[in-house]
């Protein structure tokens, strides 16, 4: 029966101070690399929130602008409508011009909260924010 030459038994090794430092030095070279990966895809997905967030800003500023527009031609119409039928010329037509503005301005009114609601939910309250550059 042959005994071991010395007494580390079974899976147990001893290490000399210089495997001990170039295994240290390894390990925190992989922990550097895998922070800069971590920080990489945070700075991905923050890029790619913001792309979102200003293709959405694009599309409710149309969808205002169109909804705005929307109201008042159809305030126009059905006043025009109403004064052809009833003989009130111009009349109806500025009543209902007015009220498609105003129904407008608060369908724009609306979709700005509901987007401002929307803006606070996804970047938690961190908008307009001061956030110091390579000067301050």
């Amino acid at each position: 029966m042959s005994e071991p030459a010395d007494d580390r038994g079974p899976g147990r090794r001893q290490t000399s101070p210089e495997d001990t430092a170039a295994f240290e030095g390894r390990l925190s070279e992989l922990g550097g690399r895998l922070d800069k990966i971590k920080a990489q895809r945070e700075a991905d997905a923050h890029a790619d929130l913001d792309a979102d967030m200003r293709g959405r800003g694009m599309a409710y500023g149309m969808r205002m602008a169109a909804e705005l527009v929307g109201a008042v031609i159809v305030g126009g119409a059905i006043g025009w409508g109403l004064d052809k039928w009833l003989g009130s010329t111009p009349w109806l037509f500025l009543l209902f011009f007015v009220l498609g503005f105003a129904a407008g301005v608060l369908n724009v009114v609306r979709a700005y909260e509901g987007m401002q609601k929307e803006i606070m939910v996804r970047t938690g309250g961190r908008i307009g924010n001061k956030v110091p550059d390579d000067e301050d």
